[in-house]
């Protein structure tokens, strides 16, 4: 099961599974707005299944910049190849090293793109230049994600628990 995970400010930052939801609120980091029917026990304890949380304010635990994955390139570039852009799956996309790694480049957010299988091929191991490619927007690392615009990104599509609903409005 999956938990909606909202902000301080009841904005949605995002969905975690429902294993860290349950850590995060014996940890006091968060609070349950709502919960699933099911139940978990422990030898000691029992607990309802949260469907939604929200994050307690706190200034240490502020996150100062994106971290770097896979999947957050994707949602940087706003799901689309940097090169052609053309809109590519979640799951079916290629991460481009913009200076290839052959010639020194890193796998940092100011070297790599999301990119479609065709146009990774045929870039190959050269720069854009080389290839005869434009890069349609340079990288560069964010502050920060976007907040939840696509809940496809989740793969829920019109699976999205009732409980979510008013937290995400007019994203729906």
């Amino acid at each position: 099961m999956k938990v909606l995970a909202l902000s301080h400010t009841y904005e949605p930052l995002g969905v975690v599974n429902w294993e860290k939801a349950i850590t995060l609120l014996c940890a006091g980091k968060a609070k349950s707005l709502s919960e699933y029917d099911t139940e978990v026990h422990s030898p000691s304890v029992s607990f309802r299944v949260p469907s939604v949380i929200v994050f307690n304010y706190n200034r240490r635990n502020r996150v100062k910049s994106a971290r770097f994955s896979r999947k957050n390139v994707w949602v940087r570039d706003g799901g689309k190849c940097q090169y052609c852009l053309k809109q590519v799956n979640s799951q079916e996309f290629t991460l481009d090293h913009v200076v290839p790694r052959k010639n020194g480049g890193t796998t940092v957010w100011n070297n790599v793109v999301t990119c479609c299988y065709s146009c990774n091929q045929k870039k190959g191991d050269k720069s854009p230049q080389q290839a005869g490619m434009k890069l349609h927007k340079f990288p560069v690392k964010p502050d920060a994600l976007p907040y939840v615009q696509d809940l496809e990104f989740y793969n829920y599509g019109t699976k999205i628990p009732e409980s979510w609903r008013f937290w995400l409005g007019e994203m729906l």
